[in-house]
């Protein structure tokens, strides 16, 4: 499966808690760093560690929280990425800016920065113990130890096992690129935190199932499948851009393809469970297909469009529907196309897009 997003119906004890939980964060980091400290709950989803670990987008350090009392056994994880936590541990040692700098290019987080996040991590996890134990009775968070998972890891190792709780926040140290951060919980602390189940979640995990195997068997909303054709009948245009696609239904890759060696795009295409990292994506084109079920997508273009409204979006609509369209409308969407769409046609708007 893929990680799904939490309905809004769904989880509002467990969405307060992890507000608070944020709050302690950027109090007990700034406090630390002498720096100012965003944190902002942004969505939360379940899935198990393979679909957390392919939707980071990026290395991070995860601190292991180990519950206690009620908890016992169990995990409660920080995601930080590497290059917050070489910022963090650098402002903590007052490290100079440029080897700052240097130090997050690596993507590495070792040597005397590993050993002073180490230190802020403690601080953290007693933060956020307090603060988990004035919602939650009989609970607490001591620091077990902080690893780096990379993008090549095998996540089964550094997260824990079965259905897991996300929740992903927006971060931003003062000076630094806005960036993301993980809390991980194991699915059953989560539901007895939010005194109730997260049946919603379920239900939408079930219809995206079904949908992806609707797809996969008989193509974009059960259309015949494409087969795949040969690029030499296209001429290769020069490269202009860069396009992004996270794309849920493979079959659009033979159009993307197509399309993108006639108007000079270079494709690169991303996981369906990947969360788009805006960024990443300065002064390039991400496409995003939207099956029915899967309306975080909107969310996602959204964001972006709200970081950088250079980022240019485009958005192909399963089912497009006028109240759909008027989704990806509100989304700040720079192209919206139903499916399933032709290349010369698809050809033709990036062509737009690109300026000629």
């Amino acid at each position: 499966m893929s990680t799904t997003t939490l309905h809004q119906s769904t989880g509002k004890d467990l969405r307060r808690l992890f507000a608070k939980l944020a709050d302690s964060v950027r109090e007990t980091v700034a406090s630390l760093i002498g720096k100012s400290l965003a944190a902002q709950p942004i969505e939360v989803v379940v899935g198990d560690a393979a679909d957390v670990h392919a939707a980071l987008g990026a290395n991070v350090a995860v601190v292991h929280g180990a519950l206690d009392k009620d908890y016992a056994g169990k995990q409660f994880c920080t995601l930080v990425e590497v290059a917050d936590a070489c910022a963090m541990a650098g402002l903590l040692m007052l490290t100079p800016e440029n080897v700052i700098e240097q130090r997050q290019k690596t993507g590495k987080l070792e040597g005397e920065d590993k050993e002073a996040f180490g230190e802020l991590a403690n601080v953290l996890c007693s933060g956020l113990s307090a603060a988990l134990r004035a919602e939650v009775q009989n609970v607490d968070i001591r620091l077990q130890d902080h690893v780096v998972l990379s993008q090549n890891d095998d996540p089964a190792a550094l997260l824990p096992q079965g259905q897991l709780v996300a929740c992903r926040l927006k971060t931003k140290i003062e000076g630094q690129p806005e960036r993301s951060m993980w809390f991980v919980v194991d699915r059953a602390s989560a539901e007895a935190w939010n005194k109730a189940p997260l049946e919603d979640a379920l239900q939408a995990s079930a219809a995206a199932q079904a949908n992806a195997a609707g797809n996969a068997a008989g193509g974009i909303d059960g259309a015949p499948k494409l087969a795949d054709e040969d690029l030499e009948d296209i001429p290769a245009a020069p490269v202009r851009g860069v396009l992004h696609a996270y794309i849920a239904a493979p079959e659009l890759m033979r159009v993307l393809r197509r399309a993108c060696r006639r108007t000079g795009l270079d494709l690169r295409r991303h996981s369906r469970a990947e969360v788009p990292n805006p960024a990443a994506h300065k002064g390039e084109v991400v496409l995003m297909d939207v099956p029915a079920g899967e309306e975080r997508r909107f969310d996602w273009c959204k964001r972006i469009k709200e970081y950088d409204a250079t980022i240019r979006v485009v958005l192909l609509l399963h089912r497009p529907s006028r109240a759909r369209v008027t989704q990806a409308f509100l989304s700040q969407a720079d192209v919206i196309l139903g499916l399933p769409i032709e290349e010369p046609q698809l050809s033709a708007k990036f062509n737009a897009l690109l300026g000629s």
